[in-house]
């Protein structure tokens, strides 16, 4: 059963922009579980990898919040890439499962998430 969904769209401009003004101190702020990967797999794509981990945090919050949950975006941890991408939640029920996905491209990172309850036999 589909108990929440969520979407968010970043710009990654805004994003370059706060990368250039603060460097990592900005990165580790945002981004503290997963931003190595950004920096040693896709350093010639950061803004928009990045941009796209955020939007994933951002849209996660969205999609349990409206599951019922009230987290923050600091219980959300993205980390890795490419098929081996993965999200999770602090205190997120065994019982839930997300499905999520992001993209990435000049201007624009998006990114959305599903919140399903798995249902199990008696």
């Amino acid at each position: 059963m589909l108990l929440g969904v969520g979407i968010d769209i970043v710009s990654v401009k805004r994003v370059e922009g706060l990368i250039n003004r603060f460097g990592e101190r900005f990165l580790r702020k945002i981004l503290p579980e997963g931003y190595a990967y950004c920096l040693e797999r896709r350093k010639g794509e950061l803004p928009g990898c990045v941009a796209a981990r955020f939007a994933l945090k951002e849209a996660a919050v969205k999609a349990l919040s409206q599951a019922g949950y009230r987290i923050g975006i600091k219980d959300v941890s993205v980390e890795g890439g490419g098929k081996e991408l993965s999200l999770t939640v602090k205190g997120l029920s065994p019982r839930l499962k997300l499905l999520y996905s992001i993209s990435h491209e000049r201007e624009f990172a998006v990114a959305v998430v599903n919140v399903i309850e798995l249902r199990f036999p008696p």
